[in-house]
């Protein structure tokens, strides 16, 4: 970990994937939503383009479109464009239009998940389908400021009665952007739904299959070498770990340089440095030792 031939590779890689809350933006909302930018992240982001280096910045937040989430980054200062952002609601899009091609989903949670369906096509159910010959054949869990009691029941009824695939984008129990932690509501709705049906919905967001074989898709394949760049150990590292990939902690967010030596295999980084600036820092200064 942190040895000279860590950073080479990552100096070499083909392809990140970077995290938004707790490693481009501190803040106390997902998505980046009010924060501010953290050290050298647009510095980063600059590099990862002089070099012509593929990336996709990848946050778990599925409340708002994705081209919203991208404004806001933009307004914060990084040149981040849309088709370069990734929330876990277009991540679930992309991975049902796959794994369920034509089948028609029932999204509990807001405008943000809605959006990435429709924009690969996927037919949308409503709640008074899954009381019909209509029902959806799969449910998928976001997050939302609120959500309608006719909205999960007819989730609980398309799972519980007509057998549903039951999806959710996030089930970390906890949010955490750097400031303070609050609860991943829709892990919360997801359990609910579970506690109901006996079904446990299966994640499509930060850590999964799902939602790395997708980002490996958009970076170019199974052969790329890539990189995932986060705070949160048992989300990006765990990731990293999933999609054969480096995975780079940065200590700026939720996993503090304490907790490090405990973790477990599948939560360790290959590299670790305080925030994004740290890391640039190593990367543009270093020498190979045969140049020395």
């Amino acid at each position: 970990m942190n040895s000279a031939q860590a950073i080479q590779d990552l100096i070499n890689a083909d392809g990140w994937v970077l995290d938004v809350d707790g490693c481009l933006v501190r803040t106390a909302r997902p998505g980046g939503a009010g924060g501010r930018l953290i050290d050298g992240a647009v510095e980063f982001v600059h590099w990862l383009q002089a070099k012509g280096r593929d990336f996709i910045v990848c946050t778990n937040a599925s409340q708002r479109p994705v081209r919203e989430y991208a404004a806001h980054l933009r307004e914060l200062g990084l040149p981040v464009p849309d088709e370069r952002m990734m929330t876990a609601a277009t991540a679930a899009a992309e991975y049902f239009a796959a794994a369920h091609p034509g089948a028609r989903v029932l999204p509990v949670g807001d405008i943000g998940l809605e959006d990435a369906l429709r924009a690969r096509g996927i037919s949308i159910a409503t709640p008074a389908d899954a009381k019909g010959g209509a029902a959806p054949a799969v449910v998928v869990v976001g997050a939302a400021e609120q959500y309608s009691a006719a909205t999960i029941n007819a989730a609980c009824l398309a799972v519980a009665d007509h057998d549903a695939a039951l999806y959710t984008t996030v089930d970390a129990p906890w949010f955490h952007g750097g400031l303070q932690r609050s609860v991943s509501v829709s892990t919360a709705i997801a359990a609910a739904i579970t506690s109901v049906t006996g079904r446990a919905a299966q994640v499509c967001g930060k850590p999964s299959p799902a939602i790395g074989q997708v980002l490996r898709n958009r970076l170019g394949g199974a052969d790329r070498r890539l990189v995932v760049v986060g705070d949160m150990a048992s989300i990006e590292i765990r990731l990293a770990h999933q999609m054969d990939a480096m995975g780079v902690l940065v200590l700026s967010g939720a996993t503090s340089a304490g907790e490090v030596p405990a973790l477990p295999p599948e939560h360790r980084p290959h590299v670790t440095a305080a925030d994004l600036g740290e890391l640039v820092r190593r990367m543009k200064s270093f020498i190979p030792r045969g140049d020395k």
